[in-house]
């Protein structure tokens, strides 16, 4: 499957890298990129649901931090991303990253 993202901000388009071709990207990806004002992702829908990617990618292109903003707290991101996705059951325990090791 692939999905095309057009965002005329640099700054969306460095998310949406990020999330999708970065080190924690899902494991069905096949492949992203950037090219001028898009960003194109093709992944495996056998092994990454379609939503996942979606919420990805609507995650990262709504909730850009202003340029050289403060880092939020766990609290304040999940919070965000709750409201973002309509999952008022999503808190920091959720969030992937405070369970690896070494990133505490």
């Amino acid at each position: 499957m692939v999905r095309t993202v057009v965002a005329a901000d640099p700054a969306v388009r460095a998310n949406v890298l990020a999330a999708l071709a970065g080190p924690g990207a899902p494991a069905g990806i096949e492949s992203c990129f950037e090219r001028d004002d898009v960003v194109t992702v093709s992944f495996d829908d056998a092994i990454t649901r379609a939503e996942l990617i979606d919420d990805l990618i609507t995650i990262e292109t709504h909730f850009v931090p202003a340029a050289g903003s403060a880092p939020i707290d766990d609290e304040e991101a999940a919070h965000l991303a709750a409201v973002g996705l309509a999952d008022p059951e999503l808190d920091a325990s959720r969030i992937l990253e405070r369970h690896l090791v070494g990133l505490e």
